[in-house]
């Protein structure tokens, strides 16, 4: 892409590609200095070792898949001995996935990754610049929905953002095995992970079209399943291990990437990385096979739905243990009548809905209509007939997927409804049944 390049006062903001140099004969990639410079301050807000010239390399390509565009805010009137000033003061990136939004519909939605602000340069007004900067940029090109994953709660909900799923960390007793109660189906096979380059992809996409909630996958998802990138560094990870389901036809129906966690975890573990099924069977044949392995007694696997069936499918449940529960995807609606009539509904009815947008983005009074599951939305004068809820856009984002219930919400004191009838009526038509999920970060 073009550079594009913006001043607010003595900052100047930079909006690029990741880019990589002309490679001759055997040389190896390298990243431009720009994008190296990018790196570092990402690292650094993270408070993360620097990557190395071949990790950054790496990273940049990956970008150029995704098809990210970075943005670097630069302090070029930073007082000596500041940092290079080629280096930026803020970071973010922004690139385009589908989110789920249930029934199968696949929205194009505006994704925002790698936000940093340098210590030095805080309240200065750059986090509001580039969050309000990126949803304009969503807005002109006519995308409905932003979703980011946040490191703090306390942050994103200024600006429209509010938890839409969550994500269970589970420790699984392995002990003797793990009993599954239902017959086995197909087979689980061990491949290389080098193998999965074209068959994880394919699998998530089948995951993707099938779960709410479920958000597109990068290209550093194939990198780790292929072992091309590790938990820790950007570089090939030799002690990743993966597994097939295959069902009775032969056809891949889930896989599976894990390590093991060393002899000196007590008691012995085994860690999954990722874990993708196209159907409940291949999810739970994979967690038969993971059981098989002799000498290791637990199973660690930090990307479970909070309503997963494994603990159904054992002859003892309490042999899962869930460890810790935080939300992953935050959703920010940019054009709600589009997003309300994308979404998933269960039951027909009408709805007058207040949002309120501190950001004036999506703030509005909005008829919806639900017949035959699928939803009209008109923009209706405020000084007509009241709402049946008031809320405030963050809330939107975080009743849209299902994964939080109106009245949790009506009784927490953050949405207004008119009446009981008016809860009651809302309850049918925006409550839906199961959790919504989201395997990956961004």
């Amino acid at each position: 892409m073009h550079t594009t390049t913006h001043t607010t006062g003595n900052l100047r903001h930079e909006l690029f590609g990741a880019g990589l140099l002309p490679v001759d004969g055997d040389g190896e990639p390298c990243a431009d200095q720009r994008t190296a410079n990018w790196f570092r301050a990402v690292r650094t807000g993270f408070h993360e070792q620097p990557y190395t010239a071949p990790e950054v390399a790496r990273l940049a390509a990956s970008y150029q898949v995704d098809g990210r565009v970075l943005l670097g805010v630069y302090d070029d009137d930073a007082p000596a001995p500041s940092l290079d000033a080629a280096i930026p003061v803020a970071t973010f990136a922004e690139f385009r996935k589908t989110l789920n939004t249930g029934a199968g519909n696949l929205v194009e939605s505006h994704l925002i990754t790698v936000v940093t602000v340098r210590p030095s340069h805080r309240r200065r007004g750059i986090l509001r610049r580039m969050m309000t900067d990126s949803l304009e940029r969503a807005r002109a090109a006519g995308l409905p929905i932003a979703a980011l994953t946040a490191s703090e709660g306390t942050i994103y909900g200024r600006f429209g953002f509010g938890p839409a799923t969550v994500l269970d960390s589970v420790r699984v007793d392995v002990k003797g095995g793990l009993p599954v109660q239902a017959p086995a189906e197909g087979q689980v096979v061990s491949v290389d992970p080098a193998s999965l380059k074209e068959l994880a992809p394919a699998l998530f996409e089948r995951f993707h079209a099938t779960h709410r909630g479920s958000i597109g996958r990068q290209d550093a998802y194939t990198l780790r399943a292929t072992g091309r990138v590790g938990p820790d560094a950007v570089k090939d990870d030799p002690t990743l291990r993966a597994a097939v389901h295959l069902d009775a036809a032969g056809e891949p129906q889930g896989f599976l990437t894990y390590a093991f966690a060393g002899w000196d975890t007590s008691p012995v573990t085994m860690k999954i990385r990722d874990l993708v099924a196209a159907t409940g069977t291949a999810r739970r044949e994979l967690w038969r096979y993971l059981g098989a392995h002799d000498l290791v007694e637990r199973i660690d696997y930090g990307a479970a739905a909070p309503d997963d069936p494994l603990p159904w499918s054992l002859d003892d449940p309490r042999r899962v243990t869930v460890t810790e529960r935080e939300d992953l995807l935050w959703l920010r609606i940019i054009d709600v009548p589009a997003a309300l009539r994308a979404r998933e509904y269960a039951a027909d009815g009408r709805l007058r809905l207040r949002v309120l947008d501190p950001l004036g983005y999506a703030e509005g009074t909005y008829e919806l209509a639900v017949e035959g599951g699928v939803a009209s939305v008109d923009v209706v004068d405020e000084a007509g007939t009241p709402a049946d809820l008031e809320l405030d856009i963050a809330l939107l984002g975080s009743l849209y997927l299902g994964g939080t219930g109106v009245r949790t919400l009506v009784e927490a004191g953050r949405i207004q409804a008119a009446s009981a009838e008016a809860l009651a009526r809302a309850e049918r038509v925006l409550d839906l049944a199961g959790a919504p999920y989201a395997i990956n970060g961004f």
